[in-house]
């Protein structure tokens, strides 16, 4: 029989890693990583387009206007021959017009539509990774709820695909606004154990009549009836709302950096764009 603290790893990181992993699959398409046609894109699309998706992708207002580019899966799954050609040609029974631009241009802009949807591993970052793993298991704590390849705690999702799951955006709003990426199953709770202090928890499951609880252990718990009364919820995440005073700016990046660069690929598959250096 598999010790308890094992069958509890299983039981949180294996079905999370399975469901960030196929949220969103790493972008191979290379237009993302001409910094300079992203930067002329984004500048073109606000002349553009802004008037119906919105000056940063995120959808404009009202019957005609266009959709949401950032969390687009039409976007995301789209190779970048096929994006190009979403812009130089329209796209038929919608709003989206055909743009009679240079074949450079056409290329920008698919440059930064392809940037706001992109997930962090395919996109070049300004801090460096190595410090930032550092980081993680030092000065800010994250090991301390959070794996990363089976390495970590329990009372934070796992952390070994976030850099092919969340965009850079959503992966800074996770540090600097706690719980933007907080999944069902991570409430957080203090478990009273029998001849223990109380233990910071989760829970992973619950109804009317019982909880199921992992705590900062790795020990499941289930509690019913009368029993739940050993758990009392916590008013706040177990997320830190404070990096962004722990942490110095170059600190955050490097940090940035480093849970970018946690990717989950298939054998064969090449390894993301190293840092990029800051500007």
């Amino acid at each position: 029989m598999l010790p308890r603290s094992i069958f509890a790893f299983m039981f949180i990181t294996l079905p999370v890693a399975a469901q960030l992993g196929a949220r969103r699959p790493v972008s191979e398409n290379p237009l993302v990583r001409n910094k300079a046609a992203v930067e002329a894109g984004e500048r073109r699309f606000k002349q553009l387009c802004s008037s119906c998706h919105g000056p940063r992708g995120e959808g404009g207002q009202g019957e005609g206007h266009g959709p949401n580019l950032v969390n687009s899966w039409e976007v995301r799954r789209a190779n970048d021959e096929r994006l190009t050609s979403f812009i130089r040609k329209g796209v038929p029974g919608t709003a989206m017009p055909a743009f009679a631009l240079p074949d450079d241009q056409i290329v920008e802009l698919a440059a930064f539509v392809r940037s706001l949807n992109a997930p962090a591993a395919s996109m070049p970052v300004r801090g460096n990774p190595e410090l930032g793993a550092a980081i993680f298991t030092g000065k800010g704590g994250c090991n301390s709820c959070h794996m990363v390849r089976g390495k970590g705690g329990f009372l934070g999702p796992d952390l070994s695909n976030a850099g092919a799951t969340f965009r850079l955006d959503e992966l800074r709003d996770s540090l600097l606004k706690r719980g933007t990426l907080s999944p069902d199953g991570y409430r957080p709770v203090i478990v009273k154990v029998p001849g223990e202090p109380p233990v910071k928890a989760i829970v992973r499951h619950e109804s009317p009549w019982s909880l199921q609880i992992l705590d900062e252990k790795g020990r499941l718990f289930l509690l019913h009836g009368d029993e739940m009364k050993r758990a009392s919820f916590a008013g706040k995440s177990w997320m830190p709302d404070d990096y962004g005073s722990r942490l110095s700016p170059q600190e955050l990046e490097n940090l940035l950096a480093y849970l970018s660069r946690q990717a989950v690929r298939a054998s064969g598959q090449s390894e993301p764009a190293g840092h990029a250096e800051p500007q």
